[in-house]
């Protein structure tokens, strides 16, 4: 009996051990889940608060990006400046973070060509077209987007017009209402990537349409667009003899005088309104880009548009 017992008994303590077993198994994968699970939830919550202090530092460089500004306007300093020159690094608990302005005024402003008075928007469209013969590009680039700007259902000659957008797979139609940024260009059938690459150090989209040009900071083909017969090799002489105090200045240049016609100062200025602020924060080895597009004046800055990366 005993050994029969012991032998019958054998199969139920395998049983037995296998259950035991496989309730270990069961129990440590539950665990390992649990763990990945926190160690994910962890791995979220961190970045998340290292995005958070990303954001707040950035926040901090509106500050000094208006500090920049009014320092450079009150002690007469270079525009320059203004227009893409780095700040100093600092250092931040985890890393260090910089700012630079780029200067919207230095550009010429697409959204122009939808001006409400017909008489500017027709100035802007005739210098938008020299701006774009001094890049060597098709100036029918400034019928097509004059026509995209105002949905036109009756195209500008040679200009494709909305039954070509609405042909495309997949459809689209013209916008009808200004540029929310300046890379909406690449919506035209005539910007191709060649054009566009050409036309983006020289273009912006503001909220407004007026076409307010710093001479300080404009590069040559913008300053040559102001003008139908200045030559690049003359504007970049116009160029290279600033920064000047005051519009007067660069009227009385001799190059201007002898060009100067009624309303060129309204659209010029030294100080411009229009900044994109950037800041990079660079946090536990990542970094971040954060833009805010301000608009400053006399009471400080309004900023209008806020975007991580390349806004």
């Amino acid at each position: 009996m005993s050994v029969g017992n012991r032998q019958g008994f054998r199969p139920q303590c395998g049983a037995a051990l296998l259950v035991a077993l496989m309730a270990v198994a069961l129990a440590t994968v539950l665990a390992l889940a649990l763990i990945e699970r926190g160690q994910g939830t962890l791995a979220r919550t961190q970045a998340l608060i290292s995005t958070e202090r990303a954001y707040q530092y950035a926040l901090g460089m509106d500050l000094l990006a208006d500090q920049l500004i009014t320092r450079v306007m009150s002690d007469g300093l270079d525009p320059s400046l203004l227009d893409g020159t780095w700040t100093p690094v600092y250092d931040v608990p985890g890393g260090l973070i910089q700012g630079r302005l780029l200067d919207q005024n230095a550009r010429f402003n697409v959204n122009a060509l939808a001006h409400p008075d017909r008489l500017r928007a027709g100035q802007a469209f005739e210098r938008f077209e020299r701006l774009l013969d001094h890049l060597g590009l098709p100036v029918i680039i400034a019928a097509e987007l004059a026509d995209w700007l105002e949905g036109a259902s009756q195209p500008r000659p040679g200009s494709a017009g909305d039954v070509h957008y609405a042909s495309q797979r997949p459809p689209y139609r013209m916008a009808g209402t200004r540029l929310a940024h300046a890379s909406e260009l690449r919506w035209l059938r005539s910007v191709d990537d060649q054009a566009w690459q050409r036309l983006a150090p020289v273009v912006s989209a503001l909220p407004e349409p007026e076409l307010v040009i710093n001479v300080n900071t404009a590069s040559a083909v913008v300053l040559a667009s102001l003008f139908d017969d200045l030559d690049l090799d003359s504007a970049r002489r116009l160029a290279d003899d600033g920064p000047w105090a005051d519009l007067n200045g660069f009227l009385q240049h001799p190059l201007v005088q002898v060009r100067a016609y009624p309303g060129l100062e309204a659209g010029l200025t030294v100080v411009s309104p229009w900044y994109l602020a950037q800041a990079r924060v660079v946090l536990d080895g990542i970094e971040r880009d954060y833009f805010r597009l301000m608009r400053w004046g006399s009471s400080g800055y309004d900023f209008r548009l806020f975007s991580q990366g390349v806004p």
